[in-house]
């Protein structure tokens, strides 16, 4: 597992409040830098500014201002950590639904239970996906009935555990849960 240094962690923070003050209200068009600073981090996102630089080709300086508006505009940063180490090594997917006066209402509860790694408002018979980790199987059920309980208006119409991830967030993995390669993101306009 790697673990970012607290000083490049608090450098991070730094860089990112600086950018949500600075950051220009109106979002630029995408350019093919950005695009590959969107590649490079999402490779490694704690490259340094200078190896971002480096590898893209542009002035330290540029990459910096590039960096800051990406973060206060468009970028988010995420981090995430092997399933099996986390103490909670089971997957799950509920498709749900929910009249739609309560929707949004609803996935707010859901996205702030701990199990709940994220929750999709979407189009069709399920407009509520949630997938969650769980420490056993049997939580599967557990996880279920307190959420029934908890938002009777919502009605679980499929389950789905998930016996192995092979990629995750840009990350393929190996059969317990360790990085192994990356597949880049793209911007769309690629």
């Amino acid at each position: 597992m790697l673990v970012t240094p607290p000083r490049r962690a608090k450098r991070l923070a730094e860089a990112a409040a600086t950018a949500c003050r600075t950051g220009s209200a109106e979002p630029t068009r995408w350019d093919a830098l950005d695009a590959r600073l969107l590649e490079l981090l999402s490779i490694d996102g704690r490259m340094s500014l200078r190896d971002l630089s480096a590898a893209s080709g542009a002035s330290l300086s540029t990459v910096r201002r590039r960096t800051q508006s990406l973060l206060a505009s468009r970028l988010l940063l995420r981090c995430d950590l092997a399933r099996p180490l986390s103490g909670w090594p089971l997957s799950a997917m509920y498709f749900a639904s929910v009249p739609g006066q309560h929707l949004e209402e609803t996935s707010q509860v859901l996205a702030g239970l701990r199990e709940v790694r994220s929750c999709a408002i979407t189009a069709g018979p399920h407009n509520l996906v949630v997938d969650v980790w769980l420490r056993t199987l049997h939580d599967v059920h557990t996880f279920e009935a307190h959420v029934s309980r908890r938002l009777p208006r919502l009605t679980v119409t499929d389950r789905s555990v998930v016996l192995r991830t092979v990629k995750h967030m840009g990350r393929l993995l190996d059969r317990d849960g360790h990085s192994v390669g990356v597949v880049p993101l793209r911007h769309p306009e690629d």
